[in-house]
Protein backbone atom coordinates (compact mmCIF):
# COMPACT_ATOMS: atom_id res chain seq x y z
CA UNK A 1 0.00 0.00 0.00
CA UNK A 2 2.61 2.68 0.66
CA UNK A 3 3.89 2.26 -2.99
CA UNK A 4 1.27 3.64 -4.35
CA UNK A 5 -1.26 6.74 -4.12
CA UNK A 6 -4.29 5.98 -3.45
CA UNK A 7 -5.86 8.77 -5.60
CA UNK A 8 -3.77 8.71 -8.00
CA UNK A 9 -3.07 5.42 -9.59
CA UNK A 10 -4.93 2.87 -11.50
CA UNK A 11 -3.77 -0.05 -9.65
CA UNK A 12 -5.40 -3.38 -8.54
CA UNK A 13 -4.68 -6.12 -5.84
CA UNK A 14 -3.05 -8.37 -8.39
CA UNK A 15 -0.69 -5.49 -9.76
CA UNK A 16 0.56 -5.29 -6.14
CA UNK A 17 0.30 -8.95 -4.66
CA UNK A 18 3.36 -11.16 -3.66
CA UNK A 19 3.55 -14.94 -3.85
CA UNK A 20 3.68 -16.38 -0.44
CA UNK A 21 7.30 -17.46 0.64
CA UNK A 22 5.62 -19.82 2.77
CA UNK A 23 1.86 -21.82 3.59
CA UNK A 24 1.22 -23.74 6.11
CA UNK A 25 -1.03 -26.55 5.98
CA UNK A 26 -3.65 -27.68 8.77
CA UNK A 27 -1.73 -30.31 9.97
CA UNK A 28 1.31 -28.83 10.96
CA UNK A 29 3.00 -28.30 14.25
CA UNK A 30 2.69 -25.07 15.79
CA UNK A 31 6.43 -24.82 16.66
CA UNK A 32 7.98 -25.62 13.32
CA UNK A 33 5.58 -23.19 11.77
CA UNK A 34 6.86 -20.79 14.06
CA UNK A 35 10.84 -21.30 13.62
CA UNK A 36 10.29 -21.16 9.85
CA UNK A 37 7.91 -18.22 10.18
CA UNK A 38 10.85 -16.14 12.25
CA UNK A 39 13.40 -17.50 9.95
CA UNK A 40 11.89 -16.02 7.24
CA UNK A 41 11.08 -13.05 9.24
CA UNK A 42 7.34 -13.68 7.95
CA UNK A 43 4.36 -12.37 10.59
CA UNK A 44 1.82 -14.25 8.65
CA UNK A 45 1.44 -17.26 6.55
CA UNK A 46 -2.03 -18.89 4.71
CA UNK A 47 -2.75 -22.07 5.66
CA UNK A 48 -4.12 -24.09 2.41
CA UNK A 49 -5.53 -27.68 2.60
CA UNK A 50 -6.06 -30.38 -0.52
CA UNK A 51 -5.13 -29.11 -3.73
CA UNK A 52 -4.07 -26.01 -2.42
CA UNK A 53 -7.72 -24.89 -1.32
CA UNK A 54 -7.16 -21.43 0.89
CA UNK A 55 -8.42 -22.27 4.21
CA UNK A 56 -6.71 -19.00 6.37
CA UNK A 57 -3.74 -17.03 7.82
CA UNK A 58 -2.05 -17.97 10.50
CA UNK A 59 -0.23 -15.01 12.36
CA UNK A 60 2.40 -14.26 15.70
CA UNK A 61 -0.31 -13.30 16.81
CA UNK A 62 -2.26 -16.22 17.02
CA UNK A 63 0.44 -18.07 18.25
CA UNK A 64 0.83 -15.46 20.85
CA UNK A 65 -3.09 -15.92 21.73
CA UNK A 66 -1.97 -20.08 21.97
CA UNK A 67 1.15 -19.36 24.30
CA UNK A 68 -0.62 -16.82 26.71
CA UNK A 69 -3.52 -19.33 27.40
CA UNK A 70 -1.23 -22.25 27.40
CA UNK A 71 2.20 -21.48 28.23
CA UNK A 72 2.32 -18.15 30.14
CA UNK A 73 5.01 -19.23 32.86
CA UNK A 74 7.27 -19.47 30.34
CA UNK A 75 6.93 -15.49 29.51
CA UNK A 76 7.51 -14.90 33.42
CA UNK A 77 11.06 -13.16 32.50
CA UNK A 78 11.77 -9.17 32.87
CA UNK A 79 11.38 -6.80 29.57
CA UNK A 80 14.67 -5.83 30.44
CA UNK A 81 16.28 -8.96 29.98
CA UNK A 82 14.84 -9.17 25.99
CA UNK A 83 13.79 -5.82 24.93
CA UNK A 84 15.66 -4.69 21.83
CA UNK A 85 17.58 -1.57 23.33
CA UNK A 86 18.30 0.17 20.11
CA UNK A 87 15.03 1.56 18.45
CA UNK A 88 14.51 3.28 15.46
CA UNK A 89 12.39 6.54 15.97
CA UNK A 90 11.46 9.48 14.26
CA UNK A 91 10.72 13.43 15.64
CA UNK A 92 7.42 15.25 16.02
CA UNK A 93 9.19 17.19 13.18
CA UNK A 94 9.98 15.02 10.65
CA UNK A 95 8.53 15.30 7.27
CA UNK A 96 6.04 12.02 6.54
CA UNK A 97 8.09 11.10 3.80
CA UNK A 98 10.91 10.54 5.35
CA UNK A 99 9.07 8.14 7.33
CA UNK A 100 7.66 6.09 4.63
CA UNK A 101 11.55 6.02 3.90
CA UNK A 102 12.36 4.33 7.02
CA UNK A 103 9.83 2.05 7.04
CA UNK A 104 10.93 0.89 3.51
CA UNK A 105 14.50 0.68 4.68
CA UNK A 106 13.96 -1.41 7.72
CA UNK A 107 10.47 -3.81 7.21
CA UNK A 108 8.51 -1.97 10.08
CA UNK A 109 4.97 -1.42 10.13
CA UNK A 110 5.51 1.41 13.08
CA UNK A 111 7.81 4.05 14.25
CA UNK A 112 7.92 6.02 17.95
CA UNK A 113 8.20 9.36 18.12
CA UNK A 114 10.61 10.83 20.35
CA UNK A 115 11.11 14.23 21.64
CA UNK A 116 14.06 14.56 24.24
CA UNK A 117 14.33 11.64 24.44
CA UNK A 118 11.31 10.99 25.48
CA UNK A 119 8.40 8.70 23.45
CA UNK A 120 5.22 10.96 22.58
CA UNK A 121 3.32 9.12 19.76
CA UNK A 122 3.60 6.51 17.65
CA UNK A 123 3.14 6.76 13.81
CA UNK A 124 2.07 3.31 11.48
CA UNK A 125 1.32 2.95 8.46
CA UNK A 126 -2.08 2.53 9.27
CA UNK A 127 -1.91 6.33 10.45
CA UNK A 128 -0.55 7.28 7.28
CA UNK A 129 -3.43 4.62 5.20
CA UNK A 130 -6.48 6.34 7.03
CA UNK A 131 -4.76 10.11 6.60
CA UNK A 132 -4.47 9.22 2.74
CA UNK A 133 -0.57 9.39 3.02
CA UNK A 134 0.07 6.33 0.88
CA UNK A 135 2.21 7.97 -1.54
CA UNK A 136 3.52 11.27 0.69
CA UNK A 137 6.20 12.08 -1.73
CA UNK A 138 3.53 12.36 -4.69
CA UNK A 139 0.89 13.95 -2.20
CA UNK A 140 2.86 16.71 -1.01
CA UNK A 141 2.99 19.77 -3.24
CA UNK A 142 6.06 21.45 -4.77
CA UNK A 143 6.35 24.16 -1.95
CA UNK A 144 6.37 21.91 1.24
CA UNK A 145 8.09 18.54 2.45
CA UNK A 146 4.19 17.43 2.87
CA UNK A 147 2.79 16.88 6.50
CA UNK A 148 5.36 16.32 9.13
CA UNK A 149 4.95 13.47 11.97
CA UNK A 150 3.36 15.34 14.59
CA UNK A 151 -0.07 15.74 12.15
CA UNK A 152 -0.30 11.93 11.79
CA UNK A 153 1.28 10.08 14.84
CA UNK A 154 -1.54 8.67 17.15
CA UNK A 155 -1.24 9.52 20.49
CA UNK A 156 -0.35 8.65 23.94
CA UNK A 157 2.00 5.62 23.07
CA UNK A 158 1.40 2.34 24.77
CA UNK A 159 4.38 1.41 26.82
CA UNK A 160 5.50 -0.30 29.60
CA UNK A 161 8.54 -0.38 32.02
CA UNK A 162 11.41 -2.86 31.83
CA UNK A 163 10.48 -4.63 35.07
CA UNK A 164 7.65 -5.39 33.67
CA UNK A 165 7.14 -9.16 31.84
CA UNK A 166 6.97 -10.97 28.19
CA UNK A 167 3.77 -12.34 29.42
CA UNK A 168 2.29 -8.28 30.39
CA UNK A 169 3.80 -7.22 26.74
CA UNK A 170 2.14 -9.80 25.38
CA UNK A 171 -1.16 -9.79 26.95
CA UNK A 172 -1.31 -6.11 25.97
CA UNK A 173 -0.18 -6.56 22.22
CA UNK A 174 -3.29 -9.05 22.09
CA UNK A 175 -5.74 -6.23 23.78
CA UNK A 176 -4.90 -3.56 22.26
CA UNK A 177 -3.86 -5.59 18.60
CA UNK A 178 -1.06 -3.84 18.52
CA UNK A 179 2.51 -5.31 17.08
CA UNK A 180 5.13 -4.14 19.34
CA UNK A 181 5.33 -2.46 22.80
CA UNK A 182 7.83 0.03 23.79
CA UNK A 183 9.80 0.16 26.97
CA UNK A 184 10.61 3.32 29.37
CA UNK A 185 12.42 4.06 32.56
CA UNK A 186 10.93 6.04 35.22
CA UNK A 187 11.09 9.30 33.20
CA UNK A 188 9.09 8.24 29.96
CA UNK A 189 12.40 8.24 28.22
CA UNK A 190 12.81 5.49 25.47
CA UNK A 191 15.08 2.86 26.09
CA UNK A 192 13.98 -0.35 24.27
CA UNK A 193 11.11 -2.23 22.35
CA UNK A 194 9.48 -5.58 22.45
CA UNK A 195 7.06 -7.43 19.67
CA UNK A 196 5.53 -10.18 18.11
CA UNK A 197 8.77 -12.27 17.06
CA UNK A 198 10.36 -11.32 20.45
CA UNK A 199 7.50 -13.19 22.03
CA UNK A 200 7.60 -16.26 20.09
CA UNK A 201 11.28 -16.38 19.80
CA UNK A 202 11.62 -16.57 23.72
CA UNK A 203 8.99 -19.29 24.23
CA UNK A 204 10.34 -21.21 21.62
CA UNK A 205 14.03 -20.97 23.12
CA UNK A 206 12.86 -22.05 26.73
Amino acid sequence: MLEVSSTRTEARAKDLMEHPRMVLSPSQDVRSALEKMLKLDEWYAPVAGESSRYLGVFGLENAIQYIVENHRDKLLVPLAEVMQREVIYVEPDTPVPKVWQLMRHYGFAALPVVRNGAIIGVIAEHDLITRGFTRPDFEADSHRKGPLVQEVMSTPPITLSQSHTLLDAAKLMLKRDIGRIYIVDDYKKLIGVVDRSDVVSYWLSH
